[in-house]
């Protein structure tokens, strides 16, 4: 019984002095991005209804797409 009370006493020690040497930490500021994400236009593709940048986007006519892949299936259909 009396190492049980030991070990739950040294337990209870470390946990305190953990909990005490957190708080003193000095926090550090969390980095801030240093890229920023230059914003445009976003269209939706017409086969999947993926949203994608218009810049990254596949073209047919007035049409955009994802990818050539889903341009050329929006064709066979």
């Amino acid at each position: 019984m009396r190492t049980l009370l030991l070990i739950a006493a040294i337990v209870l020690a470390f946990l305190i002095v953990r909990t005490l040497l957190i708080r003193a930490r000095p926090r550090k500021p969390s980095p801030r991005p240093t890229q920023r994400i230059q914003s445009g236009d976003v269209v939706r593709c017409d086969h999947c209804g993926l949203h994608v940048p218009e810049s990254e986007s596949v073209r047919n006519g007035d049409r955009h797409y994802c990818c050539e892949d889903h341009r050329r299936r929006a064709l066979d259909d």
